[in-house]
């Protein structure tokens, strides 16, 4: 009687993969937060890793592919990490100020987290492919504040609209986190935060803790 010849598997499976893949984007972060995304090189990324260049080209062939694939991974993160903040609240003024709160203390070191979008996002106006993931970026933050404030301000009265409100808070995050990590003007995390607060609670017209300014 014939015996059938057992089918041969993978010796990597596709977790191990994907994990292997997500460690060497972490690396990646690092190296981009370290040298800036100029600096960013396979070999720069093998040393930070441990996994040969020939590893590094095998997962992403080409150094755009794994800045790309960083930038998208860090998105990844900060998306699921705010999904998972919104999910604990259902009041918007709630969510609001954890919204907040995140802008400043994340899951990351303030300087880890803030020092890799001011990188990528210096490296956008000269690569193209950089600028398109940063605006991605950029839109899915817009995004997060406009939601949480179109709910925020149903009863509240401002002369700002959500979209409006959510850029200027977008845009006065962005600002801050440069001074706070350069240090410029003494700025510093506790009180980027402090004036995140007090902006969009002026904005409002309500307090963050539920109360009428």
């Amino acid at each position: 009687m014939p015996t059938s010849t057992p089918r041969r598997t993978n010796a990597v499976t596709d977790e191990a993969i994907a994990e292997r893949r997500a460690e060497i984007l972490r690396h990646t972060a690092d190296v981009i937060v370290a040298t800036g995304v100029a600096g960013c090189t396979f070999a720069a990324v093998s040393e930070a890793s441990g996994h040969s260049i020939g590893q590094l080209q095998h997962h992403f062939r080409t150094r755009d592919r794994l800045i790309a694939g960083c930038i998208e991974h860090r998105m990844t993160e900060s998306q699921d990490e705010w999904r998972a903040i919104a999910e604990r609240d259902a009041a918007p003024l709630v969510r609001l100020r954890a919204l907040l709160d995140y802008t400043v203390a994340g899951e990351k070191d303030f300087a880890d987290a803030w020092g890799f979008w001011i990188e990528v996002t210096a490296a956008a106006r000269l690569d193209a492919d950089v600028r398109a993931k940063v605006n991605e970026r950029l839109a899915l933050w817009h995004e997060l504040f406009t939601d949480v404030l179109t709910d925020a301000m149903a009863d509240a009265e401002s002369h700002y609209s959500p979209a409006d409100l959510a850029g200027l808070l977008v845009g006065l995050a962005d600002g801050l986190a440069v001074q706070s990590v350069n240090g410029t003007y003494g700025m510093d995390p506790q009180r980027m935060h402090a004036l995140l607060m007090d902006f969009a609670a002026t904005a409002l017209g309500v307090d963050l803790d539920g109360g009428t300014r």
